[in-house]
């Protein structure tokens, strides 16, 4: 099936004089895939028992996270690169003390291979 998307407004113009306003797609959601999905459709695919997915998720999920946590970008191969994004709690200047504690995970960003 393909993605379905439409089409909306940018909110901010990109060019003033421009007269017409420019558009840009939005992904139309399908639903959603849990992991119970993902792992009877890793089990079908393979030798492992559900079982066996199971512990194999979640050691994935707990090394991914380890090596997020230490600054590390992570490739999986066939899959792509997730790695760590911070943001500043609070505005931060040259002159702002213990900036270090400003500092928070914004998210984890993913590239496709």
């Amino acid at each position: 099936m393909a993605i379905l998307f439409d089409w909306y407004e940018d909110p901010r113009p990109s060019d003033k004089e421009q007269k017409e306003k420019t558009l840009h797609p939005r992904i139309k959601y399908n639903g959603s895939v849990g992991t119970d999905i993902i792992r009877r459709r890793i089990q079908e695919r393979c030798s492992l028992t559900e079982t066996d997915v199971i512990a194999v998720l979640d050691a994935l999920s707990h090394i991914l996270g380890q090596e997020l946590a230490d600054g590390k970008q992570v490739h999986l191969d066939g899959i792509g690169y997730f790695r760590p994004c911070l943001t500043c709690a609070e505005p931060v200047t040259v002159s702002t003390k213990r900036k270090s504690t400003k500092v928070k995970l914004k998210a984890i960003q993913f590239r496709a291979d």
